[in-house]
């Protein structure tokens, strides 16, 4: 899968180009209903970024050998020396009060989303001031603002979503945004043999209803991140990979590798541009 894709890539490069791509991209996060696929397709594209050798660098994925306990450890260890930070603190704030106005069923899902938030944040500044790894995030940040979106009662607030994620930095991030059905997700969802998902420990009265709100909450997410990059000029990129019924885990990989390796390349290009 991977070499084909490569290949066309080296091969469209200049011969000053043909080393290692010089690029300031760092996170790589997917994005999408549950069930649609993100894990299955962050670990495959990972493993096809990692067979690229010296072209792309070091590749990890966020948080793949932690149990929940040892994950929920790790994210305590460093959130709490970023509350040491004046800037960290704040992101906090806008975060609690973007979650408290969006007006969450309960107090223990406004608690799970704030901090499944701030615990990102950190994550993503722990790893901002580590070696130049390119970290694979299959729940990254759009994922934990769509958690929010997802059992709120008020979509205005005075903190816009974006806003909080503009100040968390967007210049090194890739969105994939795994585009396909409620249908296919929910079918895809019920054949797993576990209930991780909230959607799938939901009651049956609400069950359509949920999934109604996940999948508009995806989609204005997705028109807003579009509509604030072209207002702004905002170095991040956005992807779109479709899925459907008969795409399978390895075809949404490779589209998925595809539009890596293309804004990895164009970034490239832009760093030569700037040295030259």
């Amino acid at each position: 899968m991977t070499s084909h894709t490569v290949r066309d890539l080296v091969v469209g490069l200049q011969p000053s180009e043909a080393r290692a791509l010089q690029t300031d991209i760092r996170f790589v996060e997917f994005f999408g209903l549950p069930g649609i696929g993100k894990t299955t397709a962050s670990n495959l594209m990972a493993k096809s970024l990692q067979g690229c050798g010296p072209l792309i660098g070091d590749v990890r994925i966020a948080g793949q050998t932690r149990t929940f306990i040892s994950r929920q450890i790790h994210r305590i260890g460093i959130v709490i020396p970023r509350f040491r930070q004046t800037e960290f603190r704040s992101l906090v704030r806008r975060i609690a009060r973007f979650v408290i106005q969006s007006g969450q069923v309960s107090l223990v899902d406004a608690f799970k989303v704030t901090w499944n938030l701030c615990s990102l944040v950190a994550y993503i500044e722990d790893e901002r001031g580590r070696n130049n790894s390119i970290i694979i995030m299959d729940q990254g940040l759009l994922q934990g603002f769509w958690s929010v979106f997802l059992k709120s009662k008020n979509r205005e607030t005075s903190e816009r979503w974006f806003d909080i994620l503009s100040s968390i930095g967007l210049h090194d991030m890739i969105f994939l945004y795994l585009r396909g059905g409620v249908d296919v997700a929910r079918d895809r969802l019920q054949v797993r043999g576990d209930r991780s998902s909230r959607m799938q420990r939901t009651s049956l009265d609400s069950y359509r209803d949920l999934w109604s709100t996940a999948d508009r909450a995806c989609r204005e997410m997705v028109a807003d991140l579009e509509r604030e990059m072209r207002r702004e000029d905002h170095s991040c990129v956005l992807a779109a990979v479709e899925v459907d019924r008969l795409a399978s885990p390895e075809d949404v990989a490779e589209q998925a590798l595809e539009a890596v390796l293309l804004a990895c390349l164009d970034r490239h290009r832009l760093c030569d541009s700037a040295t030259q």
